[in-house]
């Protein structure tokens, strides 16, 4: 944008801070996200995980958002290290399929050392990926308005001088 000699710049400093503070809050959640996502990843694939069997000892009644009823599954595994327990299987729409669940055995993955298990063995860094895009893209965000932040002040300061005496 060119200003003319002596035209008073645009002031649009509440919508740059309002720019700038919304980006840094997501710049932080997505970079916290990140970080998360990283650190998983890096132990799923580092983990020498075994194939166990654990049963599904549980389920639950759930409600889904129309009010329909759905039922939940949940596995438990216990051996000399501690016990692994989590969700099978979800949205199962009637009661006897999930009580008909209970007792069956199902394959986990355990690492004993690490104490860490997971239900699929198919990482992906697509996570890594998202959360690192949109904390650029908040990062990049920012940077512009700050960047017109500085340029706003430095041509109202220009024009305050070449006015100063009119």
């Amino acid at each position: 944008m060119i200003l003319k000699e002596n035209e008073k710049p645009k002031n649009h400093t509440i919508i740059h801070m309002f720019v700038m503070v919304l980006s840094i809050v997501m710049m932080g959640i997505f970079i916290n996200n990140l970080v998360f996502a990283a650190k998983n990843y890096y132990i799923n694939t580092h983990a020498n995980y075994e194939k166990v069997y654990a049963t599904i000892v549980r389920y639950e009644e759930v409600y889904a958002n129309n009010g329909r009823r759905t039922y939940s599954t949940f596995y438990e595994y216990e051996d000399d290290g501690g016990v692994y327990y989590g969700l099978w299987h979800r949205l199962i729409k009637n009661e006897e399929e999930a009580k008909a669940q209970v007792g069956k055995k199902v394959p986990i993955y355990v690492d004993h050392t690490l104490k860490y298990h997971t239900t699929n063995l198919n990482f992906s860094s697509g996570a890594i990926w998202f959360a690192g895009a949109i904390a650029f893209a908040s990062f990049a965000v920012f940077v512009n308005s700050f960047v017109r932040e500085l340029i706003f002040i430095v041509r109202w300061k220009k024009y305050k001088k070449e006015n100063q005496f009119n």
